[in-house]
């Protein structure tokens, strides 16, 4: 009778631990940031303040192409790895994420390598769902317009397109901790593309100045996720993104003023800024900034 007993409970235990080895190799339904939560002893942000600080934030688009324009070479091995995304099982991993396949899309559709976006899209699609966010993205033109490299333009225009009403929508539904979550993620990667993108003597002091440049975008940025402080993963993302910011502080950035000029464009006239701003930021720092920003790249992907 004990060894039936002792039977019974082994085979009990054994398939508990199939069925919970089962679960694991499924995707999970997360809870964690359901809700817009902020460090009680701070201030709430206003909606027009989380919205303007996110609009500040470049677009992925405009990092690729000043890496594409200026002959810097592609390489895939500097995208998230497309099977990475069974790894993430938690909302604050996959808003990130869905910042960092997002970059990733732009960034291959920009050099034409229309050919390896569509698993991407896939990673998207899924990771958008798992935030209840899938509505915002036509996933079935986009796969269409993928196929050929004449619709690059229309392929971006509905990618950029789809964050911008997604963010919106975040901030009004009072979720725009997944809206700063997916912003941070395309800002790191686009960093991380550029900052470890082969580049040449030719085109080396651009780029290095265009990374210099977002300096101000992180201070944005990390303005915005001090609010969130308290929430699960963003103390540990703010740490390291503290440690990217002590980087940037060696950067200098300086401005020159010119006058404004007036000009005619499509029928209109158009005020014309002619002030500049001169980025001092030498090779050792982008060797720095490059490191600092590796860290938190790992630590999001992983």
């Amino acid at each position: 009778m004990k060894k039936q007993i002792a039977l019974i409970a082994l085979l009990a235990f054994a398939l508990m631990q199939l069925n919970v080895g089962c679960k694991q190799g499924q995707r999970q339904e997360a809870t964690d940031l359901l809700h817009d939560t902020h460090d009680p002893e701070g201030l709430k942000m206003s909606e027009t303040m989380v919205k303007e600080i996110i609009s500040s934030v470049p677009n992925p688009v405009e990092m690729a192409s000043v890496l594409q324009r200026n002959n810097v070479v592609y390489s895939q091995q500097l995208l998230n790895p497309s099977g990475n995304i069974d790894n993430y099982n938690t909302n604050f991993q996959r808003a990130i994420n869905l910042g960092v396949y997002g970059t990733d899309l732009i960034y291959m559709n920009i050099y034409d390598r229309t050919v390896a976006t569509l698993r991407y899209l896939t990673n998207i699609r899924e990771l958008a769902s798992d935030l209840r966010l899938e509505q915002f993205f036509d996933f079935n033109t986009l796969n269409r317009l993928s196929e050929s490299s004449k619709n690059i333009d229309s392929v971006l225009f509905i990618t950029n397109s789809g964050f911008d009403k997604m963010t919106r929508y975040l901030i009004n539904q009072d979720r725009s901790n997944i809206a700063v979550l997916i912003s941070a993620g395309t800002w790191i990667e686009s960093l991380y593309i550029a900052t470890h993108a082969p580049t040449t003597p030719e085109n080396k002091e651009l780029i290095n100045k265009r990374i210099g440049e977002q300096k101000k975008v992180l201070d944005n940025l990390m303005l915005l996720m001090n609010a969130y402080e308290h929430n699960q993963g963003f103390d540990e993302l703010l740490k390291d993104m503290r440690n990217l910011k002590n980087e940037f502080d060696q950067v200098v950035i300086s401005y020159v003023y010119a006058e404004p000029s007036v000009i005619e464009q499509d029928g209109s006239l158009v005020v014309v800024d002619n002030s500049r701003s001169i980025v001092d930021i030498s090779d050792e720092t982008v060797q720095r900034i490059a490191e600092a920003v590796a860290q938190i790249r790992y630590s999001i992907i992983e």
